[in-house]
């Protein structure tokens, strides 16, 4: 029974045993190998940490990293060696080591290091299990229209948009732009009476006015230059369903009167004819504007305002929604790679770490737009951070790799930190997560450097 949960690689014996005896005292199951072809075999979902010695016969430390990290490894990997030579240390991290101690080490510091490393894999061994669910629950979709919530704050909204579902009042969505309106208003006529009825979006801003008086209503034959047949209308097509009116502060002044008439009387005209036709629509509608504001401009209907925002709700933007990042991004990911019929594309632990601490102003939606750019030009499916914007990489990109050179391990890990706190602002906790170890280290770290 493979119950090991450190492996141990080192070909020094001596070294091995002692680490070997000294695991166990601190709650390791250890399992020891003399090289990093022999440490490939021994790798499976019980294991916790993997600690390599760089220089080894057959296949070295930075070797066998390589290979774990294109096999697609997230254990934490700690690195030893015998030299301290900041190059070889940036090389083992930019492979993917969690963590890298030079020969010789204070075992008490070494074991701190692994059983933090341990805490880590636990935490990514639930998010992978996230992962798995969430990518089960889009393989077989539900009634959840895409809608992602893991975050209090979208929990409550979605809670509340699922108690409004089989009401027929009208919803106004509010929000910052690209929050996920859309996949709302979805949400709700997925889960209303109406759901086997069509489901309509009309977005306000992106036709002219009489385009879109056309678009909404309808028209009769010969109503304008160019209506050479009768043309029905997205509230009439949206019949017994839900019409989605995306943007509706941009909705043109002269129009609202006749939007109103179908919230208040359920009752429309097509352009250039006299019949009323009945509607039996629900209206959700969304913005991102403020309304008190056009009101006062004259430029929205209050009586109009009133009749849309029976129901208001809030989306949050993304920066108050951390808990939903990475499930976004594992969801884009499998949406681009069934499109695209390719293998699955994944994201690197480091630039997980950025994506975890950008405040997102575009939201969701920009999100969605930059996985797939970076989706398009990354090598083996693996979204890096050479693959980001430079939005996003700045803060890594302002630290002086040349400047390294001569530094001591110590030096290094000290100014990565400090540099770090000053682009986090002092925020510890926002710290960690982008340096990838647990806020406890950076406590420690501080502490051991005199920060």
């Amino acid at each position: 029974m493979q119950n090991y949960n450190l492996i141990i690689a080192d070909d020094d014996r001596t070294v091995r045993n002692l680490l070997k005896i000294k695991s166990s005292h601190y709650g390791f199951r250890p399992i020891t190998a003399e090289n990093g072809a022999e440490v490939l075999p021994l790798i499976n979902d019980n294991i916790d940490v993997i600690l390599l010695d760089i220089h080894m016969p057959v296949m070295g430390g930075l070797e066998c990293l390589k290979a774990l990290s294109d096999a697609g490894n997230t254990t934490p990997v700690v690195m030893l060696s015998g030299e301290k030579e900041a190059s070889i240390a940036m090389q083992a991290i930019k492979l993917g080591a969690l963590d890298y101690l030079s020969k010789p080490f204070d075992l008490d510091e070494l074991f701190t290091v692994l059983r933090n490393a341990k805490k880590i894999s636990a935490i990514q061994k639930e998010n992978n299990t996230l992962k798995e669910t969430l990518t089960d629950s889009i393989s077989s979709p539900t009634d959840n229209g895409g809608l992602i919530a893991y975050s209090p704050a979208t929990i409550k909204v979605q809670k509340q948009a699922l108690k409004i579902a089989t009401l027929d009042s009208t919803v106004l969505l509010t929000g910052e732009s690209g929050t996920g309106k859309g996949v709302f208003a979805r949400y709700i006529h997925a889960n209303s009476d109406r759901s086997d009825k069509p489901f309509i979006t009309v977005s306000c801003p992106s036709l002219p006015r009489e385009l879109l008086e056309s678009e909404l209503f309808g028209h009769e034959k010969g109503a304008f230059t160019g209506a050479v047949k009768r043309r029905i209308g997205k509230i009439e097509a949206a019949e017994g369903g839900t019409i989605f009116l995306d943007e509706i502060g941009d909705l043109p002044i002269d129009l609202q009167p006749k939007l109103l008439n179908v919230l208040q009387d359920q009752e429309f005209t097509r352009i250039g004819g006299n019949k009323a036709f009945k509607s039996n629509v629900r209206i959700i509608t969304a913005t991102n504007i403020n309304f008190k504001e056009k009101i006062a401009n004259n430029e929205f209907r209050e009586d109009l305002y009133y009749r849309i925002s029976v129901i208001p709700l809030e989306l949050p933007p993304l920066r108050e929604r951390i808990e939903e990042i990475m499930p976004l991004c594992q969801h884009f990911c499998h949406t681009i790679s069934k499109s695209r019929n390719s293998k699955p594309i994944r994201i690197s632990t480091e630039a997980e770490a950025i994506f975890q601490s950008y405040s997102w102003p575009g939201n969701v939606r920009q999100l969605e737009n930059l996985i797939e750019r970076a989706s398009a030009f990354c090598d083996d499916h693996i979204i890096t951070i050479n693959d980001l914007p430079s939005e996003l990489t700045k803060p890594q990109e302002e630290v002086n790799i040349i400047g390294l050179a001569g530094k001591t391990l110590a030096e290094i890990e000290a100014l990565a930190i400090q540099q770090t706190l000053a682009h986090c602002g002092g925020n510890k906790a926002e710290t960690s997560r982008m340096l990838g170890i647990t806020e406890k280290s950076i406590y420690n770290k501080m502490k051991r450097h005199q920060l």
